[in-house]
């Protein structure tokens, strides 16, 4: 069954449906759209300021810099430092890979995902260029950052598959990477601040029993999990040794 793709407007839509101010098949008008483009976005920095976060999964490609090892990860203005990926914020990496040309095609390389307290509990080299083996990523209030070890040495294309937050929405995006539950979630918080455009919408005591248990879920749970997990086959047993990077 293919899936059905879903977009901003969609949501925007489904919500007015849920609040009884449109009817099934009749086209939204243009106050309705900005409008409701504009409370999604103050939804999601109300959220934010709540430590509260809208997750999906998604890939993030990039070219790294010779001799940078670190990149700044935000769609945020206000972020400081300035970005060097503009890309909404990482809470989680699920595998990261790197290509080198060789002979008319890309070799992939995978990389070991390590947390702060590895890179930083270990001896390392604090100047090393050649081929990275390892990445870690450190999450902040305005931006995420992925550090590699060694640093490049070349502009080597990345990919990463990543675990996002929305920080922002546009007209008509694309929400078909998001988890059908926060899009259930997002469609009842909308519809229930549309209430203050639309006094006379059916907002009744089901309606707000189920905006309460979605964002009670939320605010409890200890991190937004979308279940990202290294396979086992991906898994060494071995020990964790910066020595190893010595000899690669």
């Amino acid at each position: 069954m293919p899936q059905v793709t879903k977009t901003v407007n969609d949501l925007i839509i489904n919500s007015l449906y849920l609040l009884g101010e449109l009817g099934v098949g009749e086209a939204p008008d243009s106050f309705m759209l900005s409008s409701g483009l504009e409370l999604v976005n103050e939804l999601l920095d109300k959220f934010a300021s709540d430590s509260i976060y809208i997750p999906y999964l998604t890939e993030l490609s990039f070219n790294m810099v010779a001799q940078q090892a670190t990149y700044i990860i935000s769609d945020i203005i206000t972020a400081n430092p300035t970005p060097d990926v503009k890309a909404d914020r990482i809470v989680d990496l699920s595998f990261a890979n790197y290509y080198v040309p060789s002979d008319g095609q890309n070799i992939v390389y995978p990389l070991d995902i390590i947390n702060k307290a590895q890179y930083f509990g270990v001896t390392r080299l604090p100047i090393l260029y050649t081929r990275p083996a390892f990445v870690y990523l450190d999450k902040q209030a305005l931006y995420s950052s992925v550090t590699f070890y060694p640093a490049p040495d070349q502009p080597y294309p990345c990919l990463l598959g990543v675990k996002s937050m929305l920080d922002s929405l546009i007209a008509n995006q694309s929400l078909s990477e998001l988890p059908p539950f926060y899009y259930g979630f997002l469609k009842y918080c909308l519809a229930r601040k549309f209430r203050s455009y639309y006094p006379s919408g059916n907002w009744n005591e089901t309606a707000e029993e189920e905006y309460q248990d979605y964002f009670n879920i939320i605010k409890n749970a200890n991190e937004t999990d979308l279940t990202i997990r290294p396979s086992a086959v991906l898994s060494r047993p071995e020990p964790f040794y910066w020595q190893n990077i010595l000899a690669y």
